[in-house]
């Protein structure tokens, strides 16, 4: 009889002293989802907004394997109002840490005086994140415009 060994999964906030040495492998899990922000940031902006503070990287792992990586900056809109926002995600094994990044994510956006959390996200994250509570509020369109030229 064979023994299954169960890994307890963990989501975490990686120090920003630590990006330069883990950016190859995050570069390489966030690089589908920077080509889909369509020119927004690149992989460069990221890293520069993440060792230095500005943004904050968080990763799930299960024992050695990095399941995911997610990015979130703190914004604080012209109300005054102070939210977090989950800019980007890409992971494996969704169901293993989805739940677990929310209240994490939650946790911390609390203790940072935030009363918003704000996720920008591709269709298919409303249904799962609606058992948490979230709701669409708004759907944002693009068009792309060629420079005169």
């Amino acid at each position: 009889m064979s023994a299954s060994v169960t890994t307890e999964v963990k989501f975490f906030q990686l120090p920003p002293d630590t990006i330069e040495t883990l950016w190859p492998m995050l570069e390489r899990r966030l690089d589908a989802v920077i080509k889909r922000l369509n020119g927004r940031v690149s992989a460069g902006d990221m890293f520069k907004a993440i060792s230095t503070g500005r943004q904050q990287c968080w990763t799930a792992w299960e024992g050695t394997e990095c399941l995911a990586a997610v990015v979130t900056r703190i914004t604080v809109h012209p109300t005054g109002r102070k939210a977090l926002e989950a800019l980007v995600a890409s992971g494996d094994h969704r169901d293993k840490w989805q739940y677990l990044a929310v209240d994490t994510l939650t946790d911390f956006m609390r203790a940072e005086g935030c009363t918003l959390f704000e996720i920008h996200a591709r269709p298919g994250w409303e249904r799962v994140l609606a058992p948490k509570g979230f709701k669409r509020t708004n759907i944002v369109l693009e068009l792309e415009v060629p420079a005169n030229g």
